[in-house]
């Protein structure tokens, strides 16, 4: 009779020596899984922050050069704490009376360029004889940067409004 009792010892510790190797290079898997899932996450709430830190936003009134508007004035900021925003990146979109969009140029009359958080730039926006507000007349003008929420402001002229400042 042989004696193979030596045999199925070294059999078992094969055996779990290769269950831990499989058990550690599968825990090596999911970490590097888990810290993948981790970092893209952290990225979108980066990026999510960056977005809504980003708008910009009315700093004042509108103002309008008088009773057949041919051009409004405002002042345009970003909040402390945001990130700056490229002017000419800028979109203007008017509807008038709620029609049809077009697209607006509007002019950055201190040539600020990069528009700071806390600065302020004064944007003049010219508007063709077919876009024009009279008074009775409603509007809507949104500013629509590259990054960030864009910020609605719709008016509506009073029936004597000759020119100033749009309530």
């Amino acid at each position: 009779m042989k004696n193979e009792s030596a045999f199925s010892g070294l059999e078992a510790a094969i055996v779990l020596i290769a269950f831990v190797v499989v058990a550690a290079v599968f825990s090596y898997v999911m970490l590097g899984a888990g810290f993948f899932a981790t970092q893209k996450s952290q990225e979108v709430t980066y990026s999510g922050i960056k977005q809504s830190t980003s708008n910009i936003v009315l700093d004042g009134q509108l103002y309008g050069d008088a009773s057949d508007i041919t051009s409004l004035t405002l002042y345009l900021s970003i909040p402390e704490g945001g990130q700056p925003q490229k002017l000419s990146d800028v979109d203007y979109l008017w509807t008038l009376n709620g029609g049809a969009v077009t697209i607006v140029t509007g002019t950055d009359a201190g040539s600020v360029g990069l528009l700071q958080p806390g600065d302020r730039a004064k944007i003049t926006i010219a508007l063709v004889a077919a876009n024009r507000p009279g008074p009775g007349s409603s509007f809507t003008l949104e500013v629509k940067p590259k990054v960030g929420a864009s910020s609605l402001i719709s008016k509506s002229l009073g029936s004597g409004y000759a020119g100033g400042v749009i309530v």
